[in-house]
């Protein structure tokens, strides 16, 4: 009888081990990850008009502003320009913007001027209700009109220009876009 019970706990002992094994065996699972991806018109950004400050004097003591509104501008010349872009794209969709905060002008010799940017934006091309737009984490987020536009206009200041060289003072501000 001993031996009896020896063998059926033997052979529950076996038993016991083909199953946990054939438990752990069982370690594989599955899922399946639906995988999708949007497709979006190319963005385009256009440069309509370039900045221009006009003839300015050497002496000029106040800051020399150009105001992207196309309102009030502080010491400019005459044939002053606000620069403009045009931003094509898909309809409703969040852009990400960026471009320098300042930008070192030259005048091809030792002489510099700081050229402190600044840009508003406009779901319409109406440049007087546009809003001043800025690089939060050195970037701007925005989103483009029901017809995929969106337009930006350059002004900005020179500062002080008391006793500066004379020259044609000149530097390129390096805008970019992309979807967000």
């Amino acid at each position: 009888m001993l031996r009896n019970i020896f063998s059926l706990g033997l052979v529950t002992l076996i038993l016991m081990v083909l199953v946990a094994g054939n438990v752990l065996a069982q370690t594989n699972a599955n899922a399946n990850v639906p995988v999708s991806a949007t497709v979006l018109t190319a963005l385009t950004i256009t440069k309509n008009t370039n900045v221009l400050f006009g003839n300015i004097g050497a002496s000029t003591a106040g800051t020399v502003f150009l105001d992207p509104t196309g309102a009030a501008s502080n010491y400019v010349g005459t044939t002053a320009t606000v620069g403009k872009l045009t931003i094509a794209g898909a309809v409703s969709q969040s852009i990400r913007f960026t471009w320098p905060a300042t930008l070192s002008l030259s005048d091809g010799a030792t002489h510099t001027i700081t050229y402190t940017l600044q840009v508003n934006g406009n779901t319409a091309n109406t440049q007087g209700a546009s809003s001043a737009l800025t690089l939060g984490g050195g970037y701007c987020d925005v989103t483009t009109s029901g017809s995929g536009a969106y337009y930006l206009w350059v002004g900005g200041d020179l500062g002080t220009l008391s006793s500066q060289a004379a020259g044609t003072y000149t530097g390129t501000a390096n805008f970019t876009v992309e979807y967000n």
